[in-house]
């Protein structure tokens, strides 16, 4: 073969495989842009995805609605324990503005297995939010919709990377966090929050040291949501296991503003990047603990570095165990009181009755028989 002809083969050759790995760049932001869309021109305010993603309009599509009253318990769910999230500082994350997110790089130190059939590593997280006059989250509860929410994107360590692993049916697992608003800014946050105008630009990026991610979720890991779904952004992928939290986390007004005005995109204001609800179908939610009614509200978890007073919290509705067991023993120990309480009123009856009866007898000795 002659050096001219080899040296076509191997020009035909690299472009073959440069055509064939031009859509999924492991290097590219597309990676992970939300929850590992790739390049694309889709917007939330046209969300008819499926004339361009036919997976869009399949029948396991997220986020949905959560009706608590047809949850199903599951007491084989633990809690979720997050591993290796308290990072060090010196640890660079980006941040960027994507022009559909405000989006966090993790490392894939940070996992999650307990409560999963597998082991899953942290990719990145990001947030979805409405506007001054819509709420954001995209996962509703009984109906509502909560301020806000955050998601917490794995894959599974199998598959190596989050774009081989967006495309396997147990590729990828999302916490998802709703947020409410309080009276005090959550510090937990500032790290994320106070550089949100640093990136108010399309694709603009910073880097922030690393911090412990733990404090960004829930204190209840152990009461959620879970069911099978896809990701709520083109392609929509049906390959996520959703993990929702009962408990939501506090943030204040003020944060929550600099989510709705702090980016730009070329377009205007990046707000109101939230997917609509989709239908529910056959699909079984799945619940970890067990309401003894159907009545439900979440109970917002604040700073915990605000006031120890101002973190009490109350959850109507949903009982543990432990609440259950609490309650029994409680009317048990009330019973015996009150058996008690009546045992010595009656005795004390009997007595009174017979010094009574004692005092009204008229003693007569008895008649003696003499020889």
């Amino acid at each position: 073969m002659s050096c001219r002809m080899e040296r076509l083969l191997f020009l035909i050759l690299a472009q073959l495989l440069t055509t064939a790995t031009c859509d999924i760049d492991p290097d590219s932001e597309s990676e992970e842009n939300d929850e590992g869309d790739m390049p694309d021109h889709w917007t939330y305010k046209d969300q008819d995805w499926s004339k361009g993603y036919k997976l869009c309009k399949e029948n396991s599509q997220s986020p949905i609605n959560i009706d608590t009253s047809k949850t199903t318990f599951n007491n084989k769910f633990p809690s979720i324990i997050p591993e290796g999230y308290n990072l060090p500082e010196t640890e660079q994350l980006e941040l960027s503005n994507n022009g559909h997110t405000v989006k966090l790089s993790l490392p894939d130190s940070m996992s999650i297995s307990r409560g999963f059939t597998q082991k899953y590593l942290a990719n990145q997280l990001h947030f979805h939010w409405g506007s001054a006059t819509t709420s954001g989250s995209e996962h509703t509860v009984d109906g509502i919709q909560y301020a806000a929410e955050m998601h917490i994107v794995h894959f599974a360590a199998k598959y190596g990377n989050l774009i081989e692993a967006a495309q396997k049916a147990d590729g990828l697992a999302v916490l998802g966090i709703l947020f409410q608003v309080g009276a005090q800014d959550n510090k937990n946050y500032n790290p994320i929050f106070d550089k949100l105008q640093d990136i108010a630009a399309e694709d603009a990026h910073v880097y922030i040291p690393g911090f412990d991610i733990s404090t960004l979720l829930p204190d209840q890991l152990y009461r959620y949501f879970r069911y099978d779904g896809s990701l709520t952004t083109p392609p929509c992928f049906q390959t996520v296991t959703w993990t929702v939290f009962n408990e939501t986390v506090q943030i204040s007004q003020a944060q929550l503003g600099k989510l709705e005005n702090s980016l730009k995109t070329a377009h205007g204001t990046l707000d109101s990047n939230f997917r609509h609800v989709q239908p529910l179908n056959s699909r079984i939610v799945f619940a970890s603990f067990s309401p003894l009614s159907s009545s439900r509200r979440i109970v917002p978890k604040e700073d915990s570095n605000a006031p120890a007073e101002a973190n009490k919290s109350v959850d109507s509705g949903h009982f543990t165990l432990g609440d259950t067991l609490a309650v029994i023993f409680g009317i048990l120990f009330g019973c015996t009181v009150l058996a008690f309480v009546i045992y010595a009123i009656r005795q004390r009856k009997r007595q009174r009755s017979s010094t009574e009866r004692g005092q009204k007898v008229i003693y007569k000795p008895a008649a003696t028989m003499e020889a």
